[in-house]
C-alpha cells in the first residue's frame, strides 16, 4: 500500500505546474510625438535600456525612467495650447510575444498672464495585456503624468524623464503537456488494475 500511494504522487507531481518562479518581463518601445508646428513641438529620447528586461513575480511591480521629453519651444503661443497626441508602443518578447501602445496627449500650458509656462504630458490610461494558453495571465503597463519645461516669462530649459510602471497582476497557468497526461493515466490505469488483481 505504501508503494502505491509514493507512486500515485509522484504521478500527480508530474502533471502539476512547476512551483512558482519569477517571470522574464522584456520589450522594446518607440516615442510617437508631435514633433512639428501647429502645436508644441516635442523630442525625447531613450532612458531605459530598449528593449529592457527584468524579472517579476505575480504580484509585483516595479517602476523605472523610461524616456526623456523636452520642447525647443521658447514661449507657450495659442496653438501650443491645443493639445496633440502622443503614443508609446510597447512591443514584448518575454513573458510572450504580445503588443500594445498607452496613448496620451502633450500641450503647452501657462498661467498668471504667461508669467508661468509648462509643457503638460498626460496619459489617457493603462495597456492591460492578456497572455498564456488559457488566457489567465496579464500584464499592466501604465506611464505617469509629468509636466516639462517649467519657466517664468517663457518656457524653461530642462525636461523631464517620463516613468514607466509594469505590473505583473497574474501569471500564466501551466497547461500539462499532452505527453504528461498520456503518463499519468497509464499509470492510473496499472495501479487500478493491479487492484483488481489483489481483490480477485
Amino acid at each position: 500500500m505504501r508503494h502505491l500511494k509514493l507512486t500515485i504522487a509522484l504521478l500527480i507531481s508530474m502533471c502539476l505546474p512547476a512551483l512558482a518562479s519569477a517571470a522574464m518581463i522584456s520589450a522594446s518601445y518607440q516615442v510617437n510625438l508631435n514633433d512639428s508646428d501647429p502645436g508644441l513641438v516635442i523630442d525625447s529620447a531613450d532612458y531605459a535600456a530598449n528593449p529592457f528586461s527584468f524579472d517579476l513575480n505575480a504580484g509585483e511591480s516595479t517602476t523605472f525612467n523610461l524616456f526623456k521629453i523636452w520642447t525647443t519651444e521658447g514661449t507657450v503661443n495659442s496653438d501650443d495650447k491645443v493639445a496633440k497626441p502622443i503614443s508609446v508602443d510597447f512591443n514584448f518578447t518575454a513573458p510572450e510575444l504580445m503588443s500594445g501602445s498607452v496613448n496620451g496627449n502633450t500641450s503647452g500650458d501657462s498661467v498668471l498672464f504667461g508669467l508661468y509656462q509648462e509643457g503638460v504630458l498626460s496619459w489617457n490610461g493603462s495597456l492591460d495585456l492578456v497572455f498564456g494558453a488559457l488566457g489567465d495571465g496579464l500584464l499592466r503597463v501604465s506611464l505617469l503624468d509629468t509636466t516639462f519645461n517649467e519657466g517664468i516669462f517663457g518656457l524653461g530649459s530642462y525636461g523631464s524623464k517620463v516613468k514607466a510602471k509594469i505590473e505583473l497582476i497574474s501569471e500564466a497557468s501551466e497547461v500539462p503537456e499532452p505527453g504528461t497526461l498520456a503518463i499519468l493515466s497509464l499509470g492510473l490505469l496499472g495501479m487500478g488494475l493491479r487492484a483488481r488483481r489483489r481483490s480477485a
